[in-house]
């Protein structure tokens, strides 16, 4: 019997050595692709002193390990690395996250990362990889984050990208030059939370797909694209949405009626530099989170609605570049309105079929507000004389109007102005003292009135 335990106690320790042997050869391996990253990647800034040879890859810096000192994350954001990216990283076969963002690293992207298949976060943005998206990312089935943007990227979006990476909570492809239709199997992932395809060369029209099961939907950049055609009904069925934009494209169609029921989280709403047309929906009242209300550069036609002062969070209301109207009897009761928005910044309302005067109740307006621009319109009266209650106001523009009367002596309190641009109208009168209290200003265009007198 003591004999048997004997042999049982040697016979389980020759299975640890045994267990442990591939382990420390695994180690090895980390060691080695670890030192040919460092290689290829060269400069950091010395960051990278402590890789060598004699010290445990787990101890060098933007190196964690496992508890059985495999290689779990390699994070090096910001570093100044400014070599290629080693296909030999794709042997850190237990590597989750590879963080190294914000570098100059270029080349392509190595096909090896497609080994990694517990890859779980991919930050590569902030470089300048060139070259194709490797097909054979799709083969890293566990990703979670796909983050790419800022780099020189070409070629097409891999339309096997939504089939295969189902787990996807963030894909960021910005500021790239993919090239090609947006593919349709996005769709597919329904976890996404994140997409971010702006800043690109992606043609086509958004497929229906898009949108249709992606419940968890927080942000849809596909900005600055050559995209044409109707927003796919589906869009507007992602209820959790809080930032959507898809301006500076070719797009056409009008905004939904019941637009205020559809997007209840919505923070950010931006469609300028379209094609968009038909009225602003009185609706668009109700998404009370909205903080940038951004519609310019469209065909947007008829009255702003009149209850946009609900929007307690509105920061930037540009509706500048349409054919927007108002006149003495209809169309400026959102001026009054918009007393109730006490974080208004920037108010662009240039550039519309705004007739009649300038109301009254526009010195009420937030004293936060930076920006106000009813510039290109058919706006007649005078300026309020109150004006200067405006205190943060930095740029006036009420240029190419019709107003008439004196510039109010209350300009001189608004003591941020860097510029008044009043030219083309026909105002009257001196050009007030007032206006020597402003040590900010750099910009003061009056000409083409009937001011007269001294320049104070």
């Amino acid at each position: 019997m003591r004999r048997a335990s004997l042999l049982l106690l040697l016979l389980s320790s020759s299975m640890s050595v045994v267990l442990q042997l591939p382990a420390a050869g695994a180690d090895r391996q980390d060691s080695a692709a670890l030192l040919a990253f460092k290689a290829a990647a060269v400069g950091g800034n010395g960051a990278l002193a402590s890789w060598n040879a004699s010290a445990e890859p787990c101890s060098w810096e933007g190196v964690r390990c496992n508890r059985h000192q495999r290689v779990v994350e390699l994070s090096l954001e910001y570093h100044g690395l400014a070599g290629t990216l080693s296909p030999a990283i794709g042997n850190l076969s237990f590597l989750r996250t590879l963080n190294l963002s914000l570098n100059e690293l270029h080349g392509d992207i190595p096909a090896s990362l497609g080994r990694l298949r517990r890859l779980r976060t991919l930050h590569l943005n902030g470089n300048t990889f060139s070259g194709e998206l490797p097909g054979n990312l799709t083969s890293c089935t566990s990703l979670q984050y796909l983050v790419l943007g800022s780099n020189d990227l070409t070629g097409r979006i891999p339309a096997e990208l939504g089939d295969k990476l189902t787990r996807l909570q963030e894909l960021g492809l910005d500021d790239n030059s993919f090239t090609g239709f947006v593919p349709a199997s996005l769709g597919n992932l329904t976890s996404l939370q994140v997409l971010n395809l702006r800043i690109n060369m992606l043609e086509g029209t958004l497929p229906q797909e898009l949108g249709s099961n992606m419940p968890q939907l927080l942000s849809l950049d596909i900005s600055f694209n050559n995209l044409h055609g109707a927003l796919p009904s589906s869009l507007y069925n992602l209820s959790s949405l809080q930032y959507f934009d898809v301006g500076n494209n070719k797009l056409h169609g009008s905004i939904p009626a019941d637009i205020g029921q559809k997007f209840p989280q919505l923070r950010n709403f931006v469609l300028l530099n379209n094609s968009f047309g038909g009225e602003i929906p009185s609706s668009l009242s109700n998404l009370t989170n909205v903080s940038v209300l951004e519609l310019s550069e469209n065909g947007f036609s008829g009255l702003v609605p009149r209850d946009l002062g609900r929007l307690n969070d509105l920061q930037g209301l540009i509706l500048d570049h349409n054919m927007l109207e108002a006149a003495d009897t209809e169309g400026w009761e959102f001026i009054t309105s918009l007393a109730n928005c006490s974080q208004l910044q920037l108010l662009f309302l240039g550039d519309n079929n705004f007739t009649g005067q300038l109301p009254i109740s526009i010195v009420n307006l937030s004293r936060t507000l930076q920006f106000l621009y009813l510039d290109g319109n058919r706006i007649s009266g005078s300026i309020p004389s109150d004006i200067g209650n405006l205190v943060g106001l930095q740029v006036l523009r009420l240029r190419n109007n019709y107003i008439s009367g004196v510039i109010p002596e209350s300009i001189g309190k608004m003591r941020n102005l860097i510029e008044v641009s009043l030219y083309n109208n026909s105002l009257s009168g001196h050009i007030p003292s007032s206006v020597g209290n402003l040590t900010e200003l750099t910009t003061l265009l009056t000409h083409s009135n009937n001011l007269e007198g001294p320049i104070p």
